[in-house]
């Protein structure tokens, strides 16, 4: 197993000045990146700027004999996803990964959320992962290799209450990721991660007040050391691989939750085909679903045309029984 050399990379980690995206600018330094550490210096919900959490993170990985260099820019414009590009070409001459880690929460009620709460979140985890990955990813095409990670939730694909805004919006990573996968070059890789962590702005730490604290507390108790596995450092391990040339699959989702790394899919069960040109009743749907719902078989679709081939192969499948 040979270890996995970052020299001569370029990094842009959104987020970075502390919890996650912290671990992920000093896992790759530590490798021999040089590292764009970009953060706002904004409060949880997004307001307020500052220069030193960015800053902190780049005296640590210079300290440590590492290449950094700080960029305080905003992702949710367009102006400012270029700019923080523009900033890992003045410094360090190219961009060969991007790790789109900046977030913001405005945690309410579903029946509570006002525009102001949705338009806060959505501008930073969905039209800031576009401003900044389009144009890394204009500049990987053109030179045959990059690495995009984009950081998704929990919250996005399993849900948790009183984040509906979040979660929504870091849903949108699965569809841009499998999208892009399918556009992109050979040696252009685009996965996603599905981190759980305390600590940080966004994470939080045992005993704050959040959505999940319940879950939380219930988790420390039933499993030795969980909440030594939710610190960010277990979940720079991944995100260094995924970063990685190592790397060469794309289109995929990890999540590490507590010590625990698995592969997340979105399947659909063989179901039930109704053959012919005459369309199902509702009361024929009610009666098939069971066998629609049945989760002993399934498929896992790549792109909408494998989700056709599906069809295709249930078709085949039931004339080779019937025959």
């Amino acid at each position: 197993m040979s270890a996995m050399d970052f020299a001569g990379r370029v990094a842009v980690v959104t987020g970075a000045g502390g919890g996650l995206g912290r671990e992920y600018s000093r896992a790759l330094a530590a490798r021999g990146a040089a590292v764009i550490v970009n953060d706002l210096g904004g409060s949880t919900t997004g307001e307020g700027a500052s220069t030193g959490y960015a800053d902190r993170v780049v005296e640590e990985i210079r300290g440590a004999g590492g290449r950094a260099a700080a960029n305080y820019d905003s992702v949710a414009t367009p102006e400012g996803g270029a700019a923080i590009i523009r900033s890992a070409l003045d410094h360090f001459g190219r961009i060969d990964i991007v790790i789109n880690n900046a977030g913001n929460q405005r945690n309410v009620r579903f029946g509570e959320l006002t525009e102001q709460d949705i338009d806060a979140v959505y501008a930073v985890h969905v039209k800031g992962v576009f401003f900044v990955t389009q144009p890394a990813y204009r500049l990987m095409k053109q030179q045959g290799y990059g690495r995009i990670v984009l950081v998704s939730s929990q919250s996005g694909i399993f849900g948790n209450p009183i984040r509906s805004n979040y979660g929504s919006a870091k849903t949108a990573m699965i569809g841009l990721m499998n999208v892009v996968a399918q556009e992109a070059p050979p040696g252009v890789v685009i996965n996603c991660v599905f981190p759980n962590a305390v600590g940080g702005r966004l994470g939080g730490k045992p005993g704050d007040v959040r959505p999940d604290a319940d879950f939380l507390a219930a988790a420390a108790k039933k499993v030795p050391h969980y909440i030594a596995g939710m610190q960010p450092s277990f979940v720079a391990p991944l995100v260094t691989y995924l970063a990685s040339e190592k790397c060469t699959t794309s289109q995929n989702m990890y999540s590490v939750l507590g010590g625990k790394y698995s592969r997340i899919f979105v399947g659909l069960t063989h179901g039930w085909y109704q053959a012919g040109e005459t369309p199902p009743t509702a009361e024929e749907i009610e009666v098939h679903l069971g066998q629609i719902d049945d989760l002993s078989t399934f498929d896992v679709p790549k792109s909408g045309l494998d989700e056709m081939d599906t069809v295709i192969a249930l078709q085949q499948r039931l004339k080779k029984s019937a025959g």
